[in-house]
């Protein structure tokens, strides 16, 4: 029995080495991720620095920009304020000319058409009767 001893003994310390190799490997690559991870987050740091420079950046040219296109945009809304408060007033001014334009082309068309429809029924009348009027 003492030999099944000493091979269980053998194979038990090579598993226990085995173990231990795999213990010391899993803990380098441990230390390997840490170290990547050190690095990341140092570089997170460092991008976290320039994204708060920017941002400070952008508020100084928003804030910088800002008034002036207020008042841009105020001036444009007032000159077309401007434009449309004009293009009233003149609508005002030309509407009734043109209407009564309109109008009295109307009433010259309609005169004309009545005064042509009443000279050929007698040019007509005229025509039937052999070109003279008996009456």
């Amino acid at each position: 029995m003492s030999m099944l001893l000493m091979v269980c003994a053998v194979i038990c310390t090579i598993a226990i080495s085995m173990i231990a190799v795999a213990a010391v490997r899993a803990l380098r690559r441990f230390e390997d991720a840490s170290t990547e991870l050190s690095k990341t987050a140092e570089a997170v740091r460092v991008s976290v620095g320039e994204v708060r420079a920017v941002s400070k950046q952008i508020e100084q040219i928003a804030s910088s920009v800002q008034i002036p296109l207020q008042r841009a945009a105020t001036e444009v809304g007032d000159v077309g304020h401007r434009a449309a408060r004009l293009s009233h007033t003149m609508l005002n001014e030309v509407e009734g000319p043109i209407q009564n334009t309109v109008a009295l082309l109307v009433g010259l068309r309609t005169g004309t058409r009545s005064l042509l429809t009443a000279l050929s029924r007698r040019a007509s009348r005229a025509h039937l009767n052999g070109g003279h009027d008996h009456e």
